[in-house]
This record gives C-alpha cells, sequence and structure tokens, in this order.
C-alpha cells in the first residue's frame, strides 16, 4: 500500500473532497476548473439523495452536490467504469439539479442559478470527443454564442491526461497530475506552492487513518481492484470471443458483441466475489454496473 489514499475508491474520492474538512480543497479544484469564468468564495454540501418527482420516476444518488454561496450548484462526479448512455445520465443529473430549483405557487418568475456538472471519467467515453476536457452548455447553433448559463457540463478524461511532473505548468496540470498518480506518490508535489496540496496531502496521507478508516479503505480498494482486474479480464475474454464470432457474421460486429458479453459475465464474477468478501452491496453495484436485486441474486 501506498503513502498516499487511491482517489478512485469511494472512500478515497468522499474523503479528499466530499467532506466538510476537505471544503478548502473542493473550492480550490472548483476555481482552478473554472479560472477566468467564475469564483467561488464558499460552498455548502447539500444532501446527496435526490427521491423521484413521482411514483413511477427515478432517483439520483450524486457524488457530491454542493452550492456555492451565490447560488450556483455544482455536481462532482467520479465514473469509474464506462457504462451504457453515461452521457444521457449525465444529462438527467443536470435535469434534476435545475428542476429542483422550482418553487411551487404563484409568483415565480423563473430565475435559475447556473448548475455545473464536473463528471470526471477514469476511462475514455466514445459519446465524448477524445480529449482532456470537454466543455458543454446551451449555445446558439449559428454563432456559438451562449444562450444561458443555467446548464454548464465539464468533461474531464482522465486516460488522456499523460504529461510529466515537470511538463506540468498550469494548476490544472497539477491537479490531474496528482489525482491520476496519487497512490503511487512517494510525495506530494507543489504543496509549498499552493494550499490546497498541501491540505491534500494532509488529508490522503493513510499514516493519519484510524485503524477502523484504515480497515475500511482496505476493503474498498481491494473492492476497487478486482474491479480493474475484472474489467482487464473481461476486455480479453470479449476481444476473444468477438473475433471468433467475426468469423462467421464480420470482425467488427463480432468483438463488439464479444466485448458486452464478456463484461456482462466479468460484472457478475467480480461482483459474485466482491459479495463473498462481504463488501457493502451500494459499493458492489457502483463498481459492477449491476442493481442490488441482480447482486442478491448471485
Amino acid at each position: 500500500m501506498g503513502r498516499f489514499v487511491n482517489p478512485f475508491t469511494d472512500y478515497g474520492w468522499k474523503l479528499l473532497f466530499g467532506e466538510e474538512a476537505s471544503k478548502s480543497i473542493l473550492i480550490e479544484f472548483l476555481n482552478d476548473l473554472l479560472e477566468g469564468e467564475r469564483h467561488v468564495e464558499d460552498i455548502k454540501y447539500l444532501k446527496t439523495e435526490e427521491l423521484p418527482e413521482n411514483i413511477y420516476g427515478r432517483g439520483v444518488i450524486f457524488d457530491i452536490l454542493c452550492e456555492s454561496d451565490t447560488g450556483e450548484k455544482f455536481i462532482v462526479e467520479l465514473q469509474n467504469k464506462a457504462q451504457l448512455f453515461v452521457k444521457e445520465r449525465f444529462i438527467y443529473y443536470m435535469s434534476r439539479a435545475i428542476s429542483k430549483q422550482g418553487i411551487k405557487g404563484k409568483g415565480w418568475n423563473f430565475s435559475l442559478y447556473p448548475v455545473y456538472g464536473i463528471f470526471i471519467l477514469n476511462f475514455t467515453c466514445p459519446d465524448l470527443r477524445p480529449f482532456l476536457r470537454s466543455d458543454a452548455a446551451y449555445l446558439y447553433l449559428d454563432s456559438h454564442e451562449l444562450f444561458s448559463d443555467c446548464s454548464r457540463m465539464i468533461f474531464l478524461q482522465l486516460p488522456y491526461f499523460t504529461k510529466k511532473e515537470d511538463e506540468c505548468i498550469t494548476n490544472l496540470d497539477k491537479w490531474f497530475y496528482i489525482l491520476t498518480r496519487m497512490d503511487t506518490l512517494e510525495r506530494m508535489p507543489w504543496k509549498a506552492q499552493k494550499a490546497a496540496f498541501e491540505k491534500l496531502m494532509e488529508r490522503a496521507e493513510i499514516a493519519n487513518f484510524t485503524p477502523e478508516e484504515q480497515a475500511s479503505y482496505e476493503a474498498q480498494l481491494d473492492a476497487y481492484r478486482v474491479m480493474n482486474s475484472a474489467m482487464a479480464r473481461s476486455k480479453l475474454d470479449g476481444k476473444e470471443e468477438g473475433i471468433k464470432e467475426g468469423m462467421e457474421k464480420g470482425i467488427e460486429k463480432g468483438i463488439k458483441q464479444g466485448i458486452e458479453k464478456g463484461s456482462q459475465l466479468k460484472a457478475q464474477e467480480m461482483a459474485r466475489r466482491l459479495k463473498e468478501l462481504g463488501v457493502d452491496l451500494d459499493v458492489i453495484s457502483q463498481s459492477s454496473g449491476l442493481s442490488r436485486e441482480e447482486i442478491e441474486k448471485l
């Protein structure tokens, strides 16, 4: 185990960005991300679960949901595993955060506070442009001028970040470098230059954990490693099966079907192993993409 927590575990992500003691870290990250556009002085964390609007609807559980002192809402989501309709899911999250601003009764003037969705992906998504950062908003099609700032999405595909430490110039470069390598670092770079990185080191250092905190983290770290192992195995199995089917139906179609089938089988295998280890069903669901009902039947 390294010196610092793995930020891509649920435990590590909430520890570094989702707790009151981490508020200053999140504020600096948001300000560096939105430099030149918006400056956040303070935030308050909001409840992360939104119940369905009716008995037929679907609820939402955000990773982190917070509100600035001037009313803007920020959704900060970490996604480790590619899923079907991931782009549509994020649009739905944004829509729920906007619609929750509706006030029932007479006299509502339809004034909306901006909602920022920061979606950090630990994989590359074929539905997005092949860049580290992609920004989306409501624009006029002809001029590309901003139509409304009520919905603003920022997608960060971390596998596209490949800079070395001495190549990191901007604050965002430094954030991405630290986040993508944190669990292998022996020291926290740039902590003398930026208060957020010093605070990050303080929060992330495993030596500061209580025995209970370390046990909880180790369980989630094991789940994360099993998930990555299963994903790697499923890609290999899927490609092999896809190539075989491609001999009959075409290589391209066969590989796609093989990957999808292999991914489902390996997700079930991973979930079964995590269940045997006693990992919480919600954590297994987030890691495998399976529902609680599917996991309970394994």
